[in-house]
């Protein structure tokens, strides 16, 4: 009796054994787990074990969203009665569970790079503290001994960036097309008059408008070098990296021992400074050529703001809010304002609404854990940095970077990085804010426009 309901139900029965081991072999070693770590790590380290699990068990929730349990019943159906749409299925599951993989990758790489950077920017590339005028707030503020001071100013106005933008998307997903079509057409004499705005209220307008046209002409030129790929690598590399790094060796720059301090701001000015740069972040996102700096710089016009920490946060709040304000303008008038962006135009040519929420989803998520990371990062880097040699550390970046505009973009792109380093270097000897040295992204577009 037993034999002959086994027969009759056997491929039932084989596949109820497989799925019980599968159920209870996860769950058992999930259990297993799960006691040894909570033997072998202390409360602390537990407690953050079970904080980075909880996302990624979340992540796993809507990583498939559903495609992978729909593909299921259709394999069942479609095993026994269409061979040739079974293979459909497949291979259409199969493209946009990988697309929608590659998507989440691209956003939560592009939020984690605008968190993290935000340590090297604010311990590298430091010039001389003889001459403070030089000196940028974070710089300023490592100088005296309060990186982590900075590094914490700029880890609250990213996340503050991405959080006003996220909750005003609604807003800007109505406002971009409207406001688009209206400037449009007069976008180069836009840029113009921010560009002769900036240079007249430089402290050198001479040298302002100098520095700002030979770095323009030097984007012309790299931009029409066929032979030269990625032109923006040493173009932007040699301006504002290289040329800092340069400095630091040259001047024998020597960090202070490092002070654990606390932050100190209100809700009031976060929300202010939030705001404003969003508007700000609105109005330049618009614009090919403008820089995150540019929107820092609008809105420390509209706050007034009077001391290095505000600077700080304003200008990460600006570089965060930019992301999300990106991945909107391709939703809405399908143009790329960024590298991340760009990436996924070359997957996708446009993105639905369905794609922007998962996107700003993954976004929030992605900067809760960048700056939990980002905190326990910076403050292993800064108790140890004085038992770094930061010559050596500079000349090896400043090698590393060599080698790679060498690789990627070509052996007559080194042209373009000497030419924009010794630009960057005497933008800096000439107390030249470095604001002026996006000419060679602005100039062109300008040229381009009209």
């Amino acid at each position: 009796m037993l034999k002959k309901t086994y027969t009759n139900h056997k491929e039932t029965i084989d596949n109820f054994i497989w799925r019980s081991l599968q159920i209870f072999g996860k769950q058992g070693i999930s259990f297993l787990i799960f006691i040894l770590s909570a033997k072998l790590l202390i409360p602390y380290e537990f407690g953050i074990y079970n904080y980075i699990l909880a996302i990624i068990f979340f992540f796993i929730m809507f990583g498939d969203f559903g495609i992978s349990t729909a593909t299921s019943k259709y394999v069942a159906e479609y095993n026994v009665t269409d061979k040739e749409k079974l293979k459909s299925i497949l291979f259409n599951s199969g493209v946009l569970i990988l697309g929608l993989t590659i998507i989440i990758t691209i956003t939560s790489m592009a939020v984690t790079h605008t968190i993290l950077d935000i340590i090297p920017t604010t311990i590298l590339g430091i010039p001389s503290t003889d001459n403070l005028t030089m000196l940028l707030p974070a710089h300023k503020l490592t100088s005296e001994g309060k990186a982590k001071l900075a590094i914490l100013y700029g880890l609250l106005g990213a996340a503050a960036g991405i959080l006003i933008t996220t909750l005003s998307a609604p807003l800007i997903i109505k406002i971009i097309p409207a406001v688009y079509e209206k400037i449009k057409d007069v976008m180069p004499y836009i840029l113009i008059l921010i560009s002769s705005y900036i240079i007249i209220k430089g402290k050198n307008k001479f040298l302002s408008l100098i520095f700002f046209l030979a770095s323009g002409i030097t984007g012309i030129l790299a931009f029409n070098i066929k032979t030269v790929e990625q032109p923006l690598l040493p173009l932007l590399t040699g301006l504002f990296g290289l040329s800092a790094l340069i400095l630091s060796i040259s001047d024998n720059t020597k960090l202070p021992q490092q002070k654990d301090v606390k932050l100190e701001i209100s809700k009031k000015d976060i929300t202010s400074y939030s705001l404003t740069t969003l508007a700000a972040s609105f109005l330049t996102n618009f614009l090919p050529g403008l820089t995150s700096s540019h929107t820092a710089m609008i809105a420390e016009k509209i706050t007034k703001i009077k001391s290095g920490a505000e600077h700080i946060i304003i200008a990460n709040a600006a570089n965060s809010s930019a992301t999300i304000i990106s991945f909107i303008a391709f939703y809405t008038i399908n143009k790329t304002r960024s590298g991340a962006v760009a990436a996924i135009e070359f997957l996708i040519k446009s993105i639905n609404i369905q794609i922007l929420i998962l996107i700003t989803a993954v976004s929030l998520i992605t900067i809760g854990i960048s700056t939990f990371f980002a905190v326990k990062i910076s403050n292993k880097i800064l108790k140890n940095i004085n038992r770094l040699n930061y010559k050596k550390l500079s000349i090896a970046i400043i090698v590393f970077i060599v080698i790679l505009v060498f690789i990627i973009s070509k052996p007559l792109s080194l042209i373009i990085l000497f030419t924009t380093t010794s630009l960057g270097i005497l933008s800096q000897k000439f107390n030249i804010e470095r604001i002026h040295l996006t000419g060679c992204l602005i100039f062109p577009v300008i040229l381009y426009l009209i």
